[in-house]
């Protein structure tokens, strides 16, 4: 009626409970994965964003367009207040 794994007796409502354990831990340490992944992925554009909008002179304005694969999307534009005496040919 039991049966004998590595020393150790396992009846079936052992087998079954444990196989339950161990495969409601695969699925959370898989949604933990997709959660680090999306949130590094928010952190790289949040810095990449940082980075754009650093560029802009001081005065100046900015406007962006992005969509994501979810479906948002980000508008900024920028545009540039032009200096006094600076080479407008540029």
């Amino acid at each position: 009626m039991y049966e004998q794994q590595g020393g150790v007796l396992m009846d079936p409502t052992m087998a079954v409970i444990v196989s339950a354990v161990i495969s409601k831990t695969c699925m959370l340490l898989a949604l933990w994965i997709r959660l680090r992944w999306r949130a590094r992925r928010e952190q790289q554009r949040q810095h990449y964003l940082l980075q754009v909008t650093e560029t802009v002179a001081a005065g100046g304005q900015a406007e962006f367009d992005d969509r994501d694969g979810e479906g948002r999307r980000l508008h900024v534009k920028i545009t540039r207040i032009p200096v006094p005496g600076e080479d407008q040919a540029a």
